[in-house]
């Protein structure tokens, strides 16, 4: 069916098991959810509630078993490898608990290197790579490798990483895990800063209240599903300011009663 050209993300029904041995773990059980285009979302729950194998699917480093999903106008669900691989390098842009920078390369180097895969000439690659880490507060450590490099600044370089091919979403995965609470704040508002700034969809899984509360709008998933009593249905109002959504408390993070928003398929 058509997509709205408003969203950024649409899922129907979709659904991801895997066999782990004889056992059949379903980690995403006829999830239904739209974002739109430039929202901050936030996704929340206890472990095993689907957070990260959403992320991943809808980076396009795993396959859906059911239902449908569709990311800036394109069906992954139904979409070959090669058309998944190009997704993987243009429309999104990865951000880690783990920085994962190449400890051989320089912050401007670990930059530029997606460009590489995607034909850009090395001088631009260069420019595009210096460009975003003056944008992220590093125009003084262009030329420091990781080792170099604090906890804080490693993640914007990665942040930058993210940013350089112009993705048009940004999945970030527990991204101020390794950080002291300080540092974490800072890399949260960057992250807020740059959705703002530049009109990129961001998603964020995360266990910290505090982290989610910067953040457009959150959804909370129990057991591969949303759940009950969440207002996750349909299109939800955007919300862009300078500060944090209001930090949410633990329980608002981990709780989550039983039923689902939308049914199994």
């Amino acid at each position: 069916m058509p997509v709205p050209t408003e969203l950024a993300i649409r899922t129907l029904n979709l659904t991801r098991t895997f066999e782990v041995g004889e056992t059949i773990v379903e980690a995403l059980r006829g999830l239904n959810l739209e974002v739109i285009k430039g929202q901050f979302v936030a996704l929340v729950g206890p472990s095993g509630s689907g957070k990260s194998t959403f992320l991943n699917l809808v980076g396009g480093l795993d396959r859906p078993t059911g239902g449908e999903l569709w990311v800036d106008g394109m069906e992954l669900s139904a979409s070959k490898e090669r058309a998944l691989t190009e997704h993987r390098r243009r429309r999104v842009g990865f951000v880690f608990q783990s920085f994962n920078l190449l400890p051989r390369l320089t912050a401007l180097e670990n930059v530029a290197l997606p460009l590489i895969f995607v034909g850009v000439p090395e001088r631009d690659r260069l420019d595009r790579a210096r460009e975003l880490l003056v944008q992220v507060g590093l125009a003084e450590r262009l030329e420091h490798r990781p080792t170099q490099l604090s906890g804080g600044e490693q993640q914007r370089v990665a942040i930058a990483r993210a940013l350089v091919s112009h993705p048009t979403i940004i999945l970030a995965d527990e991204p101020t895990g390794n950080l002291d609470t300080a540092t974490g704040a800072e890399i949260l508002s960057l992250l807020r800063r740059l959705n703002r700034d530049q009109g990129t969809t961001l998603l964020l899984v995360t266990h910290d209240a505090e982290a989610a509360g910067f953040a457009d709008r959150v959804v909370r998933l129990r057991d591969g599903q949303i759940a009950a009593g969440d207002p996750s249905h349909g299109l939800s109002p955007e919300r862009h300011s300078d500060s944090p959504a209001g930090a949410l408390s633990s329980a608002e993070v981990s709780a989550s009663p039983d039923q689902s928003h939308g049914g199994r398929p």
